[in-house]
C-alpha cells in the first residue's frame, strides 16, 4: 500500500504543478491584457490632451460671413482643384489677419475676378403683407 500512495502523492504533486504553470500563464495572460489596456488608455488620453490643430478649411469658413459658406461648397464642386490651392491660401491670409471675415458676395467677386464663373442660385424676394415673396410670385399676382 505505501507503492500505492507513493503513486498518488506523485501524481498529485504533478498535477499541482502543471495547475501552477496553468494559473501563472493565465495571470500573465491578464497581466499582458490589463497592460495593453492601459497603453491604448493613455494614448488615447494623450491624444484628446493635445489641441487639434484646425485645417486650412476650418480656418477659412471660420472667416466667412453671410452666404460666404454656400459660395465656398459650390465653389470646391465646381472648381475641385482650383480650390483646394485657393483655401490654404486664404487660410494664410486669414492667420496672417490681412483678412477678417470674408463675406459670401466678396467671395463670389474674387473668384469671379480670378477667372472662376461659379454660380449661385439666387432669389429676388420682396415683403408683401409680413410674409417674404419672392418676385416672380409677386408680378403673377399683379397680373
Amino acid at each position: 500500500m505505501d507503492a500505492s500512495t507513493d503513486n498518488t502523492s506523485e501524481g498529485s504533486t504533478e498535477d499541482d504543478a502543471s495547475l501552477k504553470m496553468l494559473n501563472a500563464r493565465r495571470i500573465l495572460e491578464l497581466r499582458k491584457r490589463a497592460n495593453s489596456v492601459a497603453a491604448a488608455k493613455q494614448r488615447e488620453a494623450e491624444l484628446l490632451s493635445k489641441p487639434k490643430k484646425p485645417s486650412a478649411r476650418e480656418i477659412l469658413v471660420k472667416a466667412l460671413v453671410d452666404r460666404g459658406q454656400e459660395v465656398l461648397e459650390t465653389a470646391e464642386r465646381s472648381y475641385p482643384k482650383e480650390m483646394a490651392v485657393l483655401v490654404p491660401r486664404l487660410a494664410d491670409l486669414i492667420k496672417q489677419g490681412k483678412i477678417q471675415t470674408i463675406s459670401g458676395g466678396e467671395l463670389l467677386q474674387f473668384l469671379r475676378a480670378i477667372g472662376l464663373r461659379v454660380s449661385v442660385q439666387t432669389s429676388i424676394s420682396v415683403e408683401e403683407h409680413g410674409k417674404f415673396v419672392t418676385l416672380a410670385e409677386k408680378l403673377k399676382k399683379q397680373e
